[in-house]
């Protein structure tokens, strides 16, 4: 009841952005209707329910998304007539065929994002929708699918149209620089909390956390502002670039902290003068940029390279320290004072670019050319949904068959729409609840138009005027992600139930009412039932799933050669990872599932570790081929353990990296003379290993097979 509680607070004090949005869905519906009056559609209640379905927030958003429906739906309305034509007297393999095109369908919507993603949703139902309305007239399927398109595309014009003329790329941009402008003050504070190592692990995690999902909104909206900002795209290649950063200077900060803590454990006494003046001065300026962001004056940004000059002058003095210093402690100084300057590094290419975008300059940045972010692939989720798809269709296929109710067709469209559509939320049990409830509101709402209003219209205006309500409580609830399973709900099932029609009556009789009724009510019935029992949404096991490919993932990097590009890809797809985690973990009050996101954060920076050991120890001239082939022994079987894939003994593989660390210890001694390159490669080789040892020591309860349970196909 609490959804629709806060459905009615919206529709009661919606926001200037929510009704601006109102205002435009309004006019894209009303504009469609009468344009489908106009060209004498039979049916315009489906190029309402096209705008209701493309509409977004954004207006570049809802352009890429219209043009998702076009093509989704005129390849859906071809394989509808190519069924058709195959099995137009075969109901059972009509059905087979219909619930397989659907179960594809659902499995790339899965797969992929943004755009593809609706454009296969949209080909899956629409096949369904054009099969199933054709089954009467089978001779007509052609015409249906033609004019199922026409529709399509007349709604895809009107929305375009509408959203073209009302776009305020001005306050797009303005959002998008907040945004930025948020996340650099959130990393700032962020990497301040991380020098001072004051805060928890879990305070450290829920900032991560925070950053990640800011991270994963900025992307998500990047993708979709270039129709409202031209601006933004002419600079598309420094947009994608600072995307690029953030997820670099996540995972910066996660090996920064984990260095500090691993020198706070072996460090004796206090830190020397230098380096705690070098430290305040530090933690004032990331203050100031906490504070202030992209508004910071040129002056204050000077301090930028000054500090970097700083900390690599202090990174050049614990090469230098022989006696004076330990060489482990050596090698974690040096690495932490390396990271530091990289990270002041990184932050001032970040505003950098960041102003180049506003100002329309090109930026000067050299850290790396920008690329298209790659996601992670959830081919196991991709198959259940198929799945579940696949056996909710045939099961109200089979009920149309035996029952042989006419009625039922309208049921297997619901199941169509409701396992397909919803399966791509990362909840989709509880979008298909909200879809329902929305049904259940459109029960009463298309009564109330069937029976009492719609019989009083005498003309067009009368019935636009009728329609404004209904259009203004469906789009509030289509402007958040919160509601919009409610909102779609309610506008589909109300314009399939009444209307309306442009053919004989405004609307639908009495008779077709209560059948679409029945049948819609049975199908959202059928798909919850479907939703509960296949495949059941678990959060804590698809959270060990996640983790389980996590760990695959740190492996495969080891595997393949060392370079930039494969190491962006790892920590892309490790950010995309955790927000998946993310979105999962309110659902869960389980304490392993909440720990598990510290490991698989921390996963991140083993996997630097790795992949540093592992480029490092190939090209280092001072290391011997026996210790080199040692080590490249130990990071085969550190991959193999984080993988899961042998059962070597912990302990054994702690000693290992022990010794190795204690022989590149004496080295560090012998070869102190060693040209500076080389002894830089021993410093990153040593942190790596003592990197490796401290996670494999901290999360080896979250590394035993015994702990995972037995494996399972589940969310």
């Amino acid at each position: 009841m609490q959804p629709l509680i806060n459905y009615f607070k919206m529709v009661l004090h919606p926001g200037p952005d929510t009704f601006r949005f109102a205002l435009r869905t309004i006019v894209a519906c009303l504009l469609t209707l009468y344009l489908a009056f106009i060209f004498d559609l039979d049916q315009p209640k489906w190029s309402i329910m096209a705008v209701f379905i493309v509409s977004q927030p954004l207006g570049g958003m809802t352009l890429q998304r219209s043009f998702a429906q076009v093509v989704g739906t005129t390849i859906g309305a071809a394989v509808a007539v190519l069924i058709m034509a195959l099995f137009p007297q075969a109901p059972l393999p009509f059905m087979v065929t219909l619930a397989l095109w659907l179960a594809l369908c659902t499995a790339g919507g899965t797969l992929l994002r943004y755009t593809s993603s609706h454009a296969f949703v949209l080909s899956g139902f629409t096949a369904v929708v054009v099969a199933m309305l054709a089954i009467p007239e089978q001779d007509n399927t052609l015409m249906l699918a033609i004019t199922r398109v026409t529709e399509t595309l007349l709604a895809v014009a009107c929305v375009s149209v509408v959203s073209l003329l009302s776009a305020r790329p001005q306050a797009v941009t303005r959002g998008y620089f907040a945004k930025v402008d948020n996340l650099i003050k959130l990393m700032a504070s962020h990497a301040a909390a991380a020098i001072r190592g004051e805060e928890t692990a879990a305070a450290f995690s829920q900032r991560q956390m925070q950053i990640l999902g800011e991270i994963s909104a900025l992307e998500s909206f990047r993708r979709h502002l270039y129709f409202d900002a031209p601006h933004l795209r002419g600079a598309n290649g420094l947009v994608q670039l600072l995307g690029n950063q953030l997820v670099l200077l996540t995972s910066r900060l996660t090996v920064l902290r984990n260095q500090k803590l691993m020198i706070a454990e072996r460090w004796q006494g206090a830190y020397p003068d230098f380096i705690n003046r070098l430290l305040t001065d530090e933690l004032a300026f990331l203050d100031q940029l906490a504070q202030q962001g992209r508004a910071m004056p040129a002056s204050a940004r000077e301090h930028f390279s000054a500090l970097q000059r700083r900390f690599d002058q202090a990174a050049l003095q614990a090469e230098q320290l022989k006696n004076d210093m330990p060489a482990t402690l050596r090698s974690l100084a040096w690495a932490l004072r390396w990271e530091q300057a990289r990270m002041l590094e990184q932050l001032s290419e970040m505003l950098e670019l960041s102003d180049a975008i506003q100002e329309g300059r090109s930026g000067d940045c050299l850290y790396r050319q920008a690329r298209t972010n790659p996601l992670h692939l959830d081919f196991r989720l991709a198959a259940m949904n198929a799945s579940r798809a696949f056996i909710a269709l045939l099961c109200a296929g089979l009920i149309w068959i035996e029952t042989a109710w006419d009625g039922a067709r309208a049921g297997v469209i619901i199941v169509g729409i409701l396992c397909s559509l919803m399966a791509t939320f990362p909840r989709p049990l509880m979008a298909a609840q909200n879809y329902v409830r929305g049904l259940g509101l459109a029960l009463v709402v298309s009564a109330l138009y069937q029976f009492w209003l719609i019989p009083q219209v005498v003309d067009v205006e009368m019935l636009f005027l009728l329609l404004l309500p209904l259009l203004y409580v469906v789009a509030v609830g289509l402007s958040t992600p919160m509601t919009a399973g409610i909102g779609m709900g309610l506008g589909l099932s109300s314009f399939l139930l009444f209307g309306p029609q442009n053919i004989g009556a405004w609307q639908n009789t009495a008779i077709q009412w209560f059948e679409f009724a029945g049948a819609y009510v049975c199908g959202g019935v059928l798909s919850l039932l479907v939703y509960a029992w296949v495949f059941p949404f678990n959060p804590q096991l698809r959270i060990e799933r996640l983790f389980r490919e996590t760990r695959e993932q740190v492996y495969a990097l080891l595997k393949g050669p060392t370079s930039d590009e494969r190491q962006f890809a790892f920590e892309s797809r490790m950010v995309d990872r955790l927000t998946l985690i993310l979105g999962l973990l309110p659902a869960t009050q389980d304490a392993r599932s909440k720990a598990l996101f510290e490991v698989n954060l921390a996963c991140m920076a083993l996997g630097v570790a790795l992949r540093q050991l592992q480029e490092q120890s190939r090209d280092n001239p001072l290391i011997a081929a026996q210790t080199r082939a040692q080590l490249e022994q130990v990071l085969r079987d550190t991959g193999r353990y984080i993988a899961g894939r042998t059962r070597v003994q912990l302990a054994a593989l702690l000693d290992t990296l022990q010794a190795l660390g204690e022989a590149l210890d004496a080295l560090h001694s012998e070869q102190f003379n060693a040209p500076a390159e080389d002894l830089r490669s021993l410093f990153r080789i040593r942190v790596a290993l003592l990197v490796i040892a401290g996670f494999l020591r901290h999360y080896s309860s979250y590394l035993d097979p015994a702990t995972e349970g037995a494996p399972a196909l589940a969310h």
